[in-house]
C-alpha cells in the first residue's frame, strides 16, 4: 500500500484591514508633524507668550498689582497670541489643497467623511497639545521672572476660567480654523477671512453698543471674556455689553467650528479635489 502523498495546508494571503478610523488618524498624525510649517508654528505659539511673559514680567514698569494672578497675567496677551494658532488651523486644513496632495489621501482613503473626521480629530489634538505646552511654559516664564513671586497662583473659579477657558477657546478657534480652511482650499484667502473674522471678534471696544449682540455671535469674542476678570465682566454687564458669559462665548466659539467643519464635509462630498 502506497503512502499517500501529504500537502502543506494551504497558506493565503493575510487579510487586508480597512481604512479604520484610527488608522487614518495615525496617518494625519504623521502627516501634520512631518510639515515644517506645523512644527514652525507650534514653535512661535508656545514660546511667544513665555517670552512676552518674561519680558513683561523683568519690566520695573510693571507690578504685581494690575494683574493680581499668574492666570491672569498670561491669558491677558491671548488676544494678540492667538494668531500663529489660528494660522495653524488654516495651514492643516488646506495645505492638501494648496500642495495639489489632496487627490493621494483620498485615493487611499475612500470615504471623504472619513478623512475629514480623521483630520479634524488630529487637528483637536495637536492643538489642545499646544496651549496647554502655551500656557504652561508662559506661566512658568512669570513664576520665574522677577514679578512672579508677587502674582497669586490659586486656583480660584475666575483662575480656573482664565486657564481652562483660554484652552477650549484656543483649541475651539484652531479647529474652526481648520475647517475655514478645508472649505476655502486655498490657505491665502483662509488666513484673509480667518484674520477679518477673529479681528472683528475682539473689535468689543470700538463699536456701538447697538452691535455688541453681532460681535458676541462670532467666533473670536470669546478671547476678550475669557481671560477678563470676574470684576470686569460685571462692570459690562451692568453696562448692558455683556450679552453672552464667557463660557457661553466658548460655546459660540465651539459651534461655529461645528458649522464649518459641516460645511466643509458637504463641500468636499459633493466636488472634486
Amino acid at each position: 500500500m502506497s503512502a499517500g502523498l501529504t500537502l502543506p495546508p494551504a497558506v493565503g494571503l493575510p487579510a487586508r484591514r480597512g481604512t479604520t478610523l484610527g488608522r487614518v488618524v495615525a496617518a494625519e498624525w504623521s502627516k501634520a508633524w512631518g510639515l515644517r510649517s506645523t512644527r514652525w508654528v507650534v514653535a512661535v505659539m508656545v514660546l511667544l507668550p513665555a517670552a512676552l511673559a518674561w519680558l513683561g514680567g523683568n519690566d520695573p514698569l510693571v507690578g504685581p498689582d494690575g494683574y493680581g494672578s499668574v492666570a491672569y497675567y498670561v491669558t491677558s496677551t491671548l488676544i494678540v497670541t492667538q494668531f500663529p494658532m489660528l494660522l495653524l488651523g488654516v495651514l492643516l486644513g488646506s495645505g492638501e489643497f494648496s500642495s495639489r496632495s489632496a487627490g493621494p489621501t483620498f485615493l487611499a482613503v475612500p470615504s471623504r467623511t472619513l478623512v475629514l473626521v480623521a483630520k479634524a480629530l488630529v487637528t483637536t489634538a495637536v492643538a489642545a497639545l499646544t496651549a496647554t505646552l502655551t500656557l504652561g511654559l508662559a506661566a512658568g516664564a512669570t513664576l520665574l521672572s522677577d514679578l512672579g513671586p508677587g502674582l497669586s497662583t490659586a486656583l480660584t473659579p475666575e483662575t480656573t476660567r482664565m486657564w481652562v477657558g483660554s484652552a477650549a477657546y484656543l483649541v475651539a478657534a484652531t479647529v474652526f480654523c481648520f475647517g475655514l480652511g478645508m472649505l476655502l482650499r486655498r490657505s491665502t484667502t483662509a488666513v484673509l477671512v480667518a484674520f477679518v473674522v477673529f479681528v472683528l471678534g475682539i473689535a468689543a471696544v470700538v463699536v456701538p453698543d447697538a452691535l455688541q449682540p453681532v460681535l458676541a455671535a462670532l467666533p473670536g469674542h470669546a478671547a476678550t471674556l475669557v481671560p477678563a476678570t470676574d470684576g470686569f465682566l460685571e462692570l459690562l454687564r451692568d453696562l448692558g455689553q455683556l450679552p453672552v458669559g464667557a463660557w457661553t462665548s466658548v460655546a459660540v466659539t465651539g459651534g461655529w467650528a461645528l458649522i464649518v467643519l459641516a460645511v466643509a464635509a458637504v463641500r468636499l462630498r459633493g466636488r472634486d479635489v
